[in-house]
């Protein structure tokens, strides 16, 4: 059997592989298409369609008070993503084969930076949500706060890390890094984690996107520039729909700061896909060339299993 060392200098060789090293995953399955598409539309009827029908249709239809609107519609944002956080945790502590999802080198109990983020995220998202409703009489423009902050949460981490790879240190694991390792940028993490855990993808998978990342020169631009991207416009978006909630209308600020986010999202979704389609094009295309094939290690620690790691490691790169 090969050790964990041996399996470290195998990965850090950079003849080992004549094309991209394959991840061995697709989300091109009718499962995984079906799941996608679900998971986006009840998320996008229960934080964007939802709150603009029910807070305009109760404010010019019932005329009801603000106090008693945004009462109603606060009870039901939130069901469908607190499902969805409840079960990835089920799935990172309790469901049969949990310890394949954590991430690599993490402990009984250990969590991935993803969760962590969306924690995070939903915290300033619920609390402008809970503030404003709950004064009386409720505060519209407080609400109005409540996207635009979940934004922010998720977004300034993608920028700060896309500005500066590998230069943030932290004194605690951040998913697959030990502490004090530099930083990837975010959205490095955030596919790691998001497939591992939600897409099934597991600790193979994990194992699969480090060796691609360290060995791809293109991977790790595609990275840096799409956190670069998101970040720095989900932060501009979000500052200015924080400033037209507190500089006009109570029914503008409201429209835009619940309806504008998902245009945004929407906009860079779709150039996400088509760019990077071109640029893993280019990333096959130009394998042989060194500015395309140049290593860089993250210095991630193996599983407490590194044998069995190693093996499943050396099949991957036999490919």
């Amino acid at each position: 059997m090969m050790s964990a060392s041996d399996t470290s200098t195998l990965a850090g060789n950079a003849g080992t592989f004549t094309k991209p090293p394959p991840i061995h995953y697709s989300i091109r399955t009718t499962t995984r298409e079906r799941k996608i598409i679900l998971f986006f539309t009840l998320l996008f009827l229960e934080a964007g369609v939802l709150p603009l029908i029910l807070f305009f249709s109760i404010r010019w239809g019932a005329h009801l008070s603000n106090t008693k609107n945004l009462a109603i519609i606060t009870s039901i944002i939130g069901t469908y993503t607190g499902y969805k956080l409840a079960m990835r945790m089920y799935r990172l502590w309790i469901s049969d084969g949990h310890h394949q999802r954590r991430p690599i080198g993490a402990g009984r109990w250990g969590v991935d930076a993803f969760t962590i983020m969306i924690h995070l995220a939903e915290t300033a998202f619920f609390a402008p949500l809970i503030v404003g409703s709950s004064l009386n009489p409720a505060s519209v423009k407080i609400v109005d706060m409540a996207i635009p902050l979940f934004m922010i949460t998720l977004c300034f981490p993608m920028l700060i890390s896309g500005l500066f790879p590998h230069r943030i240190r932290v004194p605690f694991r951040v998913s697959s890094l030990p502490a004090y390792e530099g930083l990837p940028p975010a959205t490095y993490t955030l596919v790691e984690d998001v497939v591992a855990v939600d897409g099934g993808g597991c600790i193979e998978f994990r194992q699969a996107w480090r060796i691609r990342y360290e060995h791809s020169a293109v991977m790790r631009r595609i990275l840096r520039v799409t956190s670069i991207a998101w970040g720095a416009s989900g932060t501009i978006v979000a500052a200015a729909l924080i400033a037209v909630a507190w500089t006009t209308t109570d029914d503008i600020g409201y429209g835009c700061a619940y309806g504008l986010p998902w245009l945004w999202a929407i906009i860079f979704a779709a150039w996400t896909v088509h760019w990077v389609k071109g640029e893993l094009r280019r990333e096959e295309r130009d394998w042989h060339l060194e500015s395309v094939h140049n290593v860089m290690t993250l210095h991630i620690r193996q599983t407490s299993d590194p044998e069995k790691m190693a093996t499943e490691q050396v099949k991957r790169e036999s490919v």
